[in-house]
Order: structure tokens, then sequence, then C-alpha cells
């Protein structure tokens, strides 16, 4: 099948996004919609210092990578910090942005366990770069750009959510825009 956007062979099928993409056309549509979540949430500016965590994820590796090209031809500081989230308050510097690794899954999945137990959702001020990609679309995006990292395991209503998806394709950002909403 040709790419939808460029007519190349060799693609990936996503159904939501309206059929056969080339890795290269992906990833530009990739980039695109985080670009527009950092610009719509006003959440980096070029001068800005921010502090990247990368666990050895997919997920920490894909959006450092993303943050790089995006940002690869700006003053922007991008300090990569090995392990996990730290607490707000552990931030080597106030002024610092906090990049995470996290999916439109992981907000969905967050959400949901809020709600079934009768919790409070904490709002903590990290930047979640990736909120509008989905776990299938990482996946897609660290292929096509060669990008390795640890998987990780998904949770009993992380693997609920992906057997509905795969029922009702585009449930997931349905739940996202509700949840944002």
């Amino acid at each position: 099948m040709a790419c939808i956007k460029c007519k190349k062979t060799k693609n990936e099928h996503i159904k939501h996004l309206g059929g056969s993409l080339c890795p290269s056309c992906f990833s530009k549509i990739i980039e695109k919609r985080v670009r527009k979540s950092l610009r719509e949430n006003n959440w980096i500016k070029p001068k800005d210092s921010v502090i990247a965590i990368d666990n050895e994820t997919i997920k920490a590796k894909t959006g450092i990578h993303i943050l790089k090209t995006i940002f690869k031809n700006t003053p922007l500081k991008i300090n990569i910090k090995k392990g996990n989230i730290p607490l707000p308050s552990k931030t080597v510097k106030k002024r610092s942005k906090i990049v995470i690794p996290w999916t439109a899954d992981d907000e969905i999945e967050q959400f949901l366990d809020a709600l079934f137990n009768n919790q409070k959702i904490s709002k903590n001020k990290y930047i979640k770069l990736l909120i509008n990609i989905s776990d299938e679309e990482l996946q897609l995006y660290a292929k096509a750009n060669k990008i390795k990292g640890k998987k990780e395991k998904k949770s009993f209503l992380g693997k609920n959510l992906d057997e509905l998806e795969k029922r009702y394709p585009g449930s997931k950002l349905g739940l996202l825009k509700s949840i944002q909403a």
C-alpha cells in the first residue's frame, strides 16, 4: 500500500489516522501533534531549562528524541536525568521544567483508576510531552526512528483499554478528550 501523504511504499496502517503512512510521514504527524500540545499549553519556551526524565523506557527515550528534534535549532537547554520521576520539590532548579514519559494511555489509566477507586487526581506541574500520543503510536514512532528502550508491563486496566481500542478504534482518543474537557 502507498502512503496517503507522499505515495511511498513500505508503511504502517493506522486506522484512526485514515490509512497507511510511511515512517517519515508518520513521524512528522506525531511531532506536529507534540508541537501543537506544547504551543497550546505554553509548556516550554526556547530559552527555558528543561529536565527530561530518562528511566530507560521506550516512552522516555522517544520523548527525549522528540524534544531534541523539535528544539534542535533553539537555545533550549535540555538536561537528561536518569532514574524515576522526582517529586516536584526535589528538582535541581526551581525554574527548571520537568518532562516526564507520559502518554495518553497513562493519562486515561490514571483517570479511570482514580475514578474507580474514588480518589483525587494529583495535579503535579510536570510536562506530559507525549500526552496526545497513544502507546501504540509511540511504539510505531520508536520503530520508525530506531529508538530502543525497555517496554513497560501493562496493568490490568491498560490491557482492558487496549482490548476496548481493538473493538472500537478511537475510543482511547475519545476518553482522553473527555478527560481534558
